[in-house]
């Protein structure tokens, strides 16, 4: 018999939280994008000796691939996140933007990520075209709970505070 059993229904994305940049500074991005795939790779090293086979692995590394629609003007797509290239800014990814997050219905994933350039341009006539924006995430992310997530002003690469009991 298992110590555990998911229950609960599959989540249906509506809108997710896509948070970039510290207070003051941070950009929502949900409304300019059609995905959102937040993924983690991780190398591996084989070892065979005399006496079998080992695997180890080798630090995860995390990336947040948003696919978006271009938008131009004052609160457009590429005059709000480009200023936010090649820096690395905080980000917060929560699966629910209308739900308060850092609960266990809405987990928080937050840390520090690098914003990879992204086109200018991109389109065909009378058509929405989309491409992908990259972050790149520095270090380990955190997730609350059991973090406690930091205000975006502030470093999440600091050590995350514990969690009140």
């Amino acid at each position: 018999m298992p110590d555990s059993v998911v229950q609960d229904i599959p989540f249906t994305p509506v809108k997710p939280l896509i948070k970039i940049g510290g207070t003051g500074a941070s950009v929502e991005i949900a409304c300019a994008a059609g995905e959102l795939a937040v993924e983690v790779d991780q190398d591996e090293t084989t070892t065979e000796t005399f006496c079998g086979i080992f695997t180890t692995y080798k630090p995860e590394q995390w990336t947040i691939t948003v696919t978006v629609f271009p938008s131009y003007g004052t609160n457009g797509l590429w005059t709000l996140l480009r200023p936010l290239v090649g820096g690395v800014q905080p980000f917060q990814i929560a699966p629910d933007a209308d739900e308060p997050t850092g609960t266990v219905d809405n987990p928080l994933m937050f840390g520090d990520a690098r914003v990879k350039a992204f086109p200018f341009y991109t389109g065909t006539p009378g058509e929405p075209t989309s491409f992908d924006i990259e972050l790149a995430v520095q270090g380990m992310p955190h997730w609350a709970p059991p973090d406690v997530a930091p205000a975006m002003a502030a470093s999440s690469s600091s050590a995350p505070e514990p969690a009140a009991a």
